[in-house]
């Protein structure tokens, strides 16, 4: 199975069987990658949002990689704390977009930015694309931190509705392929 690592790390993306168990039972999936089980049960918002995201993949499958959940493995424990994921291949400005999420205790330990340093690189290592975007929530300052750790400029603020209907107030960031730091 395809993943990337860094020194800590294990970045591996969810094809389609593990997908399906992640969603049905995340200790199942778990169990056939050989991680740690973690009782872990996705709720929803998340859960839906998964969904939709392993719909897209079933949609594209020879370009998985663009589509999925990336599950991040902390080395030392053989275990998931979070997940990474690109929402699609590059549009026709070459832009692709991600996001993340991390679980609240291994927060502010540095995995997130290791993450989305590695995950940026074989990102940029496709020649169609010239940007990544992400969005956070104008509050979520630990966010800011680490899309500002790895190079990403603030270029603009939206309000948006969600789907209970409340605003969301959210800042975009944009890392250009020419300003990407040298590895």
């Amino acid at each position: 199975m395809f993943e990337i690592n860094t020194e800590r790390l294990r970045l591996i993306p969810l094809d389609i069987k593990n997908y399906k168990l992640y969603l049905e039972d995340t200790d199942k999936m778990e169990e056939n990658l050989g991680l740690t089980i973690t009782n872990t049960i996705i709720e929803e918002p998340l859960r839906t949002a998964h969904k939709i995201t392993y719909d897209n993949v079933l949609k594209n499958i020879d370009n998985y990689l663009w589509e999925t959940n990336w599950i991040i493995v902390l080395k030392e424990e053989n275990k998931i704390i979070g997940g990474i994921m690109i929402k699609g291949e590059p549009n026709e400005f070459g832009e692709v977009i991600i996001g993340y999420g991390i679980n609240d205790y291994y927060q502010n330990k540095g995995y997130m930015t290791e993450s989305v340093m590695k995950l940026k690189q074989w990102i940029f290592k496709n020649s169609k694309v010239k940007n990544i975007i992400a969005d956070t929530d104008k509050d979520n300052v630990s966010s800011h931190k680490v899309l500002k750790k790895n190079g990403f400029k603030k270029y603009k603020e939206t309000i948006e509705i969600n789907d209970e209907g409340e605003k969301e107030f959210l800042v975009w960031w944009k890392l250009k392929k020419e300003c990407e730091n040298v590895y």
